[in-house]
C-alpha cells in the first residue's frame, strides 16, 4: 500500500530532482560556453532534457472523484469543496474527450489491474461519492451524452426512503434536488450498462478521538460538524440536513473534540480509548454489513468500497477484504502496474478550480489535473498554482464529508 503522503513526497522529490538537472546543465553550459559555444550548448540542452524525463513519466491511471453535480447545492455546508456545476462538469467531460482520454469504469480497471494487464495510456476512470440525488439529476444525462462510465458509492443510511425516481431536471427545482437517491433511484443508476453502483459505508460518522477540544460548536458550524453525531444514531440520515438544531451528542456552546473518520480512528469514550478488539470488531461489522445489505438492496455481489473521508487504516483495510471487497479506495500513489492493485488512488476534483474564471481556465485545470495525476509532472505547476489561487479565495476544505 501507498503510504499517505507518498505521491506528494515523490512528486517533491521530483521537481527537485528535474530543478538541480536543469540548473547543473545551465550552469554547466554557461561555464563551458565561455571557452567552447557548441559543447556549453550541448551540455545546457542535455540538462534541460534530463530534467523533462524525469517530469514525465506516464503510464499512471487518473481516478477522478466528484461528489455533487447541481446548479444549488447550499443545502450542503461544505458545497465549496464538493459541488460542481452540471456546465463545469460537461466541460471536464469535454475537455477528457478533446484530450483523448479513454474513460473505464472502475471495475474493470480492478480487474485489468489484478490480471496484470497492460493498461492504455490515457485511460481515467470517474467516481462519485455519497450518493447524491442531483448524480441521477445531473451528472447521469451529461455521462450518457459522453457515453462516459462512472461509479458511485452510496452509504446504507443516506439512502432516501420512498420509491420516487426523479431524473427529469426540466421539471425540478433546488428543493427537489436536494439530498440523496432512493432504493428505486440507485437501482435505475445500477442498471444502466454505464454505471456501477458500489459501497462507502453505513454512516459516514465520524467520532471523538481524544478529550482535546478543536472548536466550539455554534449555530453558525454545527451543521458542518453533523457527522460527529451520525455514530450515536442507527436510523436513516438522509434529511439529516433539515434539522433545525444539532442531534445529541452536540450541543450549542459545547466543545467540538478532536475526532477521525469511525472508520479510521479509535473512539474515545468515557475517558478512554476503544480497544484494538473493539475497533476491530466495529469496523469489520460496518464493513460486512455495509457490503451484504448494499447487495441485497441491488440484487449484486458489491466489490468496491470508497473509504468516507478517504480515511483508513491498515487495520481497516484488512477487514474491508475479510469481508469480501476486492479494492477499496484511499491510496497515494498514480495506480501504475507496480502498486497494488486493490487500493485505488484518487484525485478529488472541485469547481472554480482558479477561484473563479470562464469555463476555459475549468477545462484547463482538469487537463493540468488529469495529466499530472497520469505522471506527466511537467502540468504539475499548475495543479500547485490553481490549487493555492484557490485556498486563497475559500479556504482549505474543512473535514465534511468529501468522500
Amino acid at each position: 500500500m501507498t503510504l499517505p503522503g507518498e505521491r506528494r513526497r515523490r512528486r517533491k522529490r521530483a521537481f527537485l530532482s528535474a530543478g538541480i538537472l536543469a540548473l547543473s546543465g545551465i550552469v554547466g553550459g554557461g561555464v563551458l560556453a565561455a571557452s567552447n559555444t557548441w559543447i556549453g550548448l550541448s551540455v545546457g540542452l542535455a540538462g534541460l532534457v534530463a530534467a523533462l524525463v524525469v517530469l514525465y513519466r506516464p503510464g499512471g491511471v487518473p481516478i477522478l472523484v466528484y461528489h455533487s453535480i447541481s446548479p444549488d447545492a447550499s443545502w450542503l455546508p461544505w458545497s465549496t469543496n464538493t459541488s460542481v456545476r452540471p456546465e463545469v462538469f460537461r466541460c471536464h467531460l469535454q475537455t477528457l474527450k478533446n484530450g483523448g482520454w479513454t474513460v473505464k469504469s472502475t471495475l474493470d480497471i480492478v480487474r485489468d489491474r489484478q490480471a496484470g494487464k497492460r493498461i492504455n495510456d490515457k485511460t481515467v476512470v470517474l467516481q462519485f461519492d455519497d450518493g447524491y440525488l442531483d448524480n441521477l439529476v445531473f451528472a447521469a444525462p451529461i455521462l450518457r451524452e459522453f457515453s462516459m462510465p462512472a461509479t458511485f458509492f452510496a452509504s446504507l443510511d443516506f439512502i432516501e426512503q420512498g420509491k420516487a425516481i426523479r431524473e427529469d431536471n426540466d421539471k425540478l427545482g433546488p428543493a427537489d434536488w436536494t439530498g440523496y437517491m432512493t432504493v428505486a433511484e440507485l437501482s435505475l443508476m445500477d442498471a444502466d450498462p454505464l454505471f456501477d453502483i458500489e459501497a462507502h459505508g453505513v454512516n459516514h460518522a465520524r467520532v471523538p478521538i481524544s478529550d482535546k477540544p478543536v472548536e466550539q460548536l455554534t449555530e453558525a458550524n454545527w451543521l458542518r460538524h453533523a457527522p460527529l453525531a451520525w455514530a450515536y444514531d442507527s436510523k436513516n440520515k438522509a434529511r439529516w440536513f433539515e434539522a433545525e438544531t444539532p442531534p445529541p451528542p452536540l450541543f450549542i456552546g459545547e466543545m467540538v473534540p478532536e475526532n477521525d473518520s469511525a472508520l479510521s480512528g479509535r473512539w474515545w469514550n468515557d475517558g478512554e480509548t476503544e480497544t484494538e478488539v473493539a475497533y476491530v470488531q466495529r469496523v469489520g461489522h460496518a464493513l460486512n454489513r455495509s457490503r451484504k445489505e448494499l447487495g441485497e438492496i441491488l440484487g449484486k455481489d458489491v466489490v468496491i468500497f470508497a473509504w468516507p473521508f478517504d480515511r483508513y487504516c491498515p487495520v481497516s483495510v484488512a477487514a474491508a477484504k475479510e469481508a469480501g471487497f476486492v479494492a477499496v479506495t484511499g491510496g497515494r500513489g498514480e495506480n501504475r502496474p507496480e502498486e497494488d492493485p486493490t487500493i485505488l488512488s484518487r484525485v478529488h476534483i472541485h469547481d472554480r478550480a482558479f477561484g473563479r474564471g470562464p469555463l476555459w481556465l475549468e477545462g484547463l485545470a482538469l487537463r493540468a489535473r488529469v495529466n499530472s495525476a497520469s505522471g506527466r509532472l511537467v502540468w504539475h505547476f499548475l495543479v500547485v498554482l490553481a490549487a493555492r489561487i484557490r485556498s486563497r479565495r475559500f479556504g482549505r476544505p474543512g473535514y465534511g464529508p468529501v468522500s
